[in-house]
Order: structure tokens, then C-alpha cells, then sequence
């Protein structure tokens, strides 16, 4: 009987959606049309947003990498299939390497809302909002087409969620 409930719990356990970086008390779901509408009202505030790469680019102290938002899932992972929202930068103190950070890449960001930044487009220069990393986690590339094949508790809260 012990045996089976150690069974039970590791493979529960082991088929958690997010690391546990990203268990950060004061997260705070606001969307990314309220902030992109007023983000003075929400500087300072703690975020958990996701999408996909689109690029990275270096400054002296730090990264900055230009996402398209997407919302995330019930296991935290960008809903690449819904409609996006938009674009937000993320900065972070660390180096973002760009063989990893690749464009394409599915992203979760935690972190804080900065305020807005300017960045060249084709169509001309618009703001958009700027998160100061807090953690950021990347999806491992085969993981969505695997992700239900491999963890069979995530199959059954899929089907029963």
C-alpha cells in the first residue's frame, strides 16, 4: 500500500507544468490590453505572461527580448493557437544567449511591469510594454507535440478540466 501511494505521488509530481521559480507569491493576473491601455496604473506589478520569441537583443547590462503574447494554459504554457494580443519586451540583467532564445521559442516570463518602451517597427516606432524579468522559463521545443504522450496526468486533466 506504500508503495503504491510513493507510486502515485511521484507521478503526480513529476508531471508539474512550471518550475519552481514560478511559484512567486503576488503574482497578479492582469491582461495584457490593461496594461498596454494604462500601464502607469500597473507599474510595479508582478506578471506572469508567455508567448513566443520573436528576438533578442544585447545592451550593455542587460537583454532584451521582443515576445508575442499569447495567454497561457492551465499548465502555464503560451496558447499558441489562440489569437495574440500583442507584443511586450522583456528586460533582464542576465544574458540572454541566442542560440537558446531563439525566435519561434515559447517563453513564460515572470517579472514586473516597468512602464512602456519605444521599438522600431516596419510600419514606424510604437511603445510597447516593458517586464523587468523576474524568471523566465523556455519550453523545451518537442514538448509540445509530446507533452500529453508523456505525462498521463496531464491527459486526464485534460480531459476532465
Amino acid at each position: 500500500m506504500r508503495f503504491c501511494l510513493l507510486l502515485i505521488s511521484l507521478l503526480l509530481g513529476a508531471c508539474s507544468a512550471m518550475p519552481p521559480a514560478f511559484e512567486i507569491e503576488g503574482i497578479r493576473e492582469v491582461s495584457y490590453a490593461q496594461v498596454s491601455e494604462n500601464t502607469q496604473s500597473y507599474k510595479d506589478t508582478l506578471v506572469q505572461w508567455g508567448g513566443v520569441i520573436i528576438n533578442v537583443n544585447h545592451e550593455q547590462n542587460a537583454s532584451l527580448m521582443q515576445v508575442m503574447f499569447y495567454p497561457l494554459d492551465y499548465y502555464g504554457r503560451p496558447e499558441i493557437d489562440k489569437p495574440s494580443a500583442g507584443y511586450f519586451i522583456v528586460k533582464s540583467s542576465e544574458t540572454l544567449d541566442p542560440e537558446n532564445y531563439a525566435a519561434s521559442r515559447e517563453v513564460v516570463v515572470v517579472g514586473s511591469v516597468a512602464g512602456k518602451t519605444e521599438v522600431s517597427a516596419s510600419y514606424g516606432n510604437t511603445s510597447l510594454p516593458l517586464i523587468e524579468a523576474t524568471a523566465i522559463h523556455l519550453w523545451p521545443i518537442a514538448y509540445r507535440d509530446n507533452y500529453y504522450r508523456y505525462c498521463p496526468t496531464c491527459y486526464f486533466r485534460q480531459l476532465f478540466w
